[in-house]
């Protein structure tokens, strides 16, 4: 049984790397548990279990962490590590934002988020840290196959004409904040985006997954080195 455990900062993150998992490595052959951490200030901290499924004769198992916050991947990330690793977990990936902070921040944000204490680099080979550039929504507002699926008015054109940017021919990542641009390409056709747990859901089994594991990950360095580790898994 091989074994992975992702760390990501919210549900929207969690609801993406979960249907990404099935569309990639298949539904037949993985069990899954979605688990969220509550408490950890002033109260004892929790992991409460979101959903989970269980393919008959699974060879893959996956746990995906929803942690709170950007800033808590990694701090879960180490205080999981060493008993993931012992129990047999051979890739513990983290997922997190690079916003609000700039483009020019990356390098210096990811070199500082490989960084282990000695007392766990031991397990570095288990370890992988992405920053999305700029947040999980620059991967749904590159994948424009679901625009018509909103509505049948979103072409590149119309879009361009109202908000000054098309969609269909930009590198979605120069985009500062792609959440907000959802969120007013939506607003043309009277609808919303916002980080709502059914709203989020609904857009993410809106996307075209086998677009996103055929080309996008060639578009996308963060999605596509995401996408690279479930391939191993495949292997």
């Amino acid at each position: 049984m091989k074994k992975i455990a992702f760390f990501v900062e919210g549900q929207t993150e969690q609801i993406f790397v979960d249907k990404l998992v099935r569309n990639v490595l298949g539904e037949d052959r993985i069990s899954i548990i979605i688990k969220r951490f509550v408490g950890g200030t002033n109260a004892p901290k929790q992991e409460l279990v979101r959903s989970a499924s269980f393919a008959r004769h699974p060879d893959i198992h996956v746990l995906i962490y929803d942690c709170g916050a950007d800033n808590r991947v990694k701090t879960e990330i180490l205080e999981n590590m060493k008993s993931l690793t012992e129990s047999g977990y051979s890739h513990i990936v983290g997922l997190r934002d690079l916003y609000p902070l700039p483009i020019e921040e990356l390098s210096r944000l990811e070199k500082g988020l490989t960084f282990l204490p000695s007392h766990l680099k031991k397990h570095k080979d288990a370890y992988n840290l992405i920053v999305v550039v700029q947040e999980i929504e620059t991967w749904f507002l590159a994948e424009t196959h679901h625009f018509r699926k909103v509505d049948r008015r979103l072409t590149g054109s119309f879009i361009h004409q109202r908000l000054g940017f098309n969609p269909f021919s930009i590198n979605a990542e120069e985009r500062r904040h792609p959440s907000r641009d959802l969120n007013n390409i939506y607003h043309l056709v009277g609808k919303s985006y916002t980080k709502r747990y059914w709203q989020v859901q609904k857009l993410v089994n809106r996307l075209d997954f086998d677009y996103i594991d055929r080309h996008l990950k060639y578009e996308l360095a963060s999605l596509g080195k995401l996408i690279e580790v479930l391939d191993e898994l495949k292997r």
